[in-house]
């Protein structure tokens, strides 16, 4: 089938899933979907959910149930400015696609498949991202088996799944259009208020065709987290290696072996809530040895009684930098499967050799929309080392006296008009420095408009 067909049919199925979804009938501050789809969990014949109950927990046999469900998610997007305008990168406009449709098939309470069929299209895009296309494919396919030990609850995992151990440093990566997936195993043991989760496999590799991605087998990927959920506040800790066959960091390709040992504590205290995560990272890189650190901190008080509702909000990113690339000592932080939405929707922040300082302030004109605006300024971590866009180090920005890279400010509205819809406008600009602009770069303004439905 030709690809100027398939890419048609994406656009139908599209079409023809958004029109159902319109069909739910009322707005809603909240909604029951969740970002892992395997993750949700609905009562019997789906009573009480939003548009698409008819499609939850069907009973097709004693103790055998299935329930089926779809993501859509429309994305229009223009930047003045790729890469700073580094290297002659002149304005874009682009459009993206993502349509996902799965069954999830439980056996009672001792077995579960879970499928999910993917098709992701990306239109007129000057600079693609890697992950902006890939032809109809299993987005997630794996196995649940189930027993309990004791007090314990253990879930064995197998095969094609996405992993998220939290917002930041290793995640699904959804700001893009395809999803990050792995195809692993994975042992989930939950006891009370204690969760451990041990995983190992390959992430999962995009290829143009339908049906043809396959484990990556040059990158493998293994680790544990251990969990405490208690009184309003969890409390992460993980250990997990990254090794790739190849990897370009501060302008230079080798194998990359690289150990993250992170701890996170999140949760909420009456109106404060906060978020705070640090990350070492041990290894190899080539020849040299790894020692970097990535830390962030997102704390806020919403004020619930007042007008509108303010959220009031300070946040802190840091990714150290290498100070020297002739030591044998590696220290760009790197991590393995990042959020690019962290620092904004624009995709012209990284991890990387990076110091951000920020304000965010929230505010609640209606239950069904939130309207945030954010200041942000912006510090390379060492001068010696690059700015990093999405990962990707840009050429030419290493050196000079003056760390400051910019101010960013940037404002976002989240409207749910019902629980199966959020339609999300953004816009954010980026002031750099005048050191910054001595290598050829100049300001950055982002804007997009995306539109996701569910059932």
């Amino acid at each position: 089938m030709s690809t100027g067909r398939i890419r048609g049919l994406h656009w139908a199925a599209g079409a023809s899933l958004s029109a159902l979804a319109l069909f739910s009938p009322r707005a809603a501050a909240e909604t029951p979907f969740k970002p892992e789809r395997f993750d949700e969990t609905w009562p019997p014949n789906g009573a009480g959910a939003p548009f698409g109950a008819e499609f939850k927990n069907i009973e097709v046999a004693p103790d055998v149930s299935v329930s089926f469900g779809g993501d859509m998610r429309w994305r229009f997007a223009a930047l003045d400015a790729p890469r700073l305008g580094l290297g002659g990168a002149e304005a874009d406009s682009w459009l993206l696609q993502r349509l996902l449709l799965h069954a999830d098939l439980r056996f009672g309470d001792d077995a579960r498949v879970f499928l999910q069929v993917g098709a992701h299209d990306g239109v007129s895009r000057e600079i693609p991202s890697s992950t902006d296309d890939d032809g109809i494919d299993m987005q997630q396919a794996f196995v649940d088996l189930n027993h309990d030990f004791g007090d314990a609850h253990v879930t064995l995992r197998l095969g094609r799944q996405e992993l998220a151990l939290g917002p930041r440093f290793l995640t699904t990566r959804d700001s893009g259009n395809v999803r990050q997936r792995h195809d692993m195993g994975r042992l989930i043991i939950r006891d009370g208020a204690w969760r451990f989760d041990a995983f190992a496999g390959h992430p999962t590799g995009l290829s143009p065709g339908p049906f043809d991605d396959e484990a990556d087998q040059a990158q493998t990927f293994y680790g544990g987290r251990l969990q405490y959920a208690a009184t309003g506040v969890t409390t992460d800790i993980s250990v997990y290696e990254h090794d790739r066959d190849s990897a370009s960091l501060a302008g230079v390709t080798a194998r990359d072996e690289r150990v993250s040992a992170g701890l996170r504590s999140f949760g909420r205290r009456g109106d404060v809530d906060f978020d705070i995560e640090a990350i070492f990272q041990s290894g190899a890189f080539g020849g040299d040895d790894i020692r970097a650190v990535g830390l962030a901190a997102d704390i806020g008080r919403t004020f619930p009684h007042h007008p509108l509702a303010p959220r009031i909000g300070a946040r802190f990113t840091y990714g150290s930098g290498d100070s020297d690339s002739a030591d044998g000592v590696a220290e760009t932080f790197a991590p393995s499967f990042p959020s690019t939405s962290w620092f904004g929707q624009n995709g012209l922040a990284s991890f990387a050799n990076i110091v951000e300082v920020a304000g965010l302030l929230a505010l609640t004109p209606r239950p069904d929309v939130t309207v945030t605006s954010k200041v942000a300024a912006v510090w390379r971590a060492d001068t010696n080392d690059f700015l990093y866009a999405g990962g990707a180090y840009l050429a030419g920005t290493s050196g000079g006296e003056d760390a400051f890279t910019g101010l960013a400010p940037s404002v976002s509205v989240a409207w749910r008009p019902t629980e199966n819809i959020m339609i999300n406008p953004y816009v954010s600009y980026v002031a750099l420095s005048d050191e910054v602009r001595s290598r050829g770069a100049h300001d950055v303004t982002y804007a997009h408009l995306s539109i996701s439905l569910r059932f």
